[in-house]
């Protein structure tokens, strides 16, 4: 089985390449859909569940180049419970358009990522209930609205209740990390190449704002400290509205791909696609430290027979 392609378009032709300068490396907007049901986390849980975790012959390093960079990554390759905190933008700015389905029904952006972060809450505890999830509101400021739990039902409660917001004029992400660095406590490990840590922190932005370019209003020391633990990881999904020279969306994208100072980072972004926004969700199942980098991931939906 393969996903079907929305109307709309082929998602397999670019619209926009947006050119990452600080990795050098070039990022094309609609590229191939990527689908969901990673087995090589799911095996690798059921296997340290069995054989009681990963020994030192197990940590891996692992090197890949960027251009003229070269990204490296002293970690066991392992999958220990991750502890993802899900960032929601709530903020509904004017003129924004709505996901048309193919029965012809029509959802707000906000109502789509909530549905399409459900799938990913229930599928992630599928894969491994030691995982845990906590819940960020992006608005004037950020918000930690839910601590930390391994009940997914407690989040999708919590985002039943969130609803659209007037868009502010500005997105400080200087504030969004300062809240995340008070309330996670990184694993400290003595060989961090050998010694598996107890869990990693993942933080998932969705972003869904075309015209206010996220900003580090208060200086990047913070995010910069987080950033180059090898137990914190960032993945970004941005949901635009269709790219013009009336809307700021190439910027941003270009803005939130710079994010990605260690190479590792996913920053994916889809317009008005209902099931690219899904098979970008499903891209977020895979454990940050078992998947590849961004630009060697295709990965296809198959049939059981």
């Amino acid at each position: 089985m393969t996903p079907t392609t929305p109307s709309g378009g082929d998602p397999r032709q670019p619209s926009i390449t947006c050119t990452n300068q600080l990795l050098n490396k070039n990022i094309t907007w609609g590229s191939t859909a990527v689908s969901s049901l990673f087995q090589t986390d799911i095996g690798m849980a059921a296997e340290e569940r069995s054989s009681g975790g990963s020994s030192p012959s197990e940590a891996l390093e692992v090197t890949e180049q960027f251009g003229s960079v070269t990204v490296e990554r002293h970690v066991p390759r392992i999958n220990c419970p991750e502890h993802i905190i899900l960032v929601v933008d709530v903020c509904r700015e004017d003129g924004n358009t709505s996901y048309k389905l193919a029965d012809g029904s029509k959802f707000s952006s906000l109502y789509m990522v909530k549905r399409a972060i459900t799938l990913f809450l229930q599928n992630k505890h599928a894969i491994d209930s030691r995982h845990k999830f906590a819940l960020v509101v992006l608005h004037e400021s950020p918000i930690w609205l839910h601590d930390f739990t391994n009940n997914p039902r407690e989040i999708m409660s919590e985002l039943d209740e969130l609803e659209d917001a007037v868009a502010t004029s500005r997105c400080d992400l200087s504030l969004l990390f300062d809240l995340i660095a008070r309330q996670i406590s990184l694993p400290q490990c003595s060989n961090p190449a050998v010694a598996p840590p107890p869990c990693v922190f993942r933080t998932i932005v969705f972003y869904g704002r075309s015209q206010c370019l996220p900003q580090f209003l208060g200086g990047k020391a913070v995010f910069t400290h987080l950033i180059q633990s090898p137990h914190f990881f960032l993945d970004v999904l941005y949901m635009h509205e269709a790219p013009s020279d009336e809307n700021k969306c190439e910027g941003i994208f270009d803005l939130l791909c710079g994010l990605d100072e260690s190479g590792w980072s996913y920053v994916l972004e889809v317009s008005r696609n209902a099931t690219k926004l899904h098979n970008h969700c499903g891209s977020l199942l895979a454990h940050p430290l078992q998947r590849p980098t961004q630009k060697d991931v295709h990965y296809t939906l198959n049939g059981v027979d």
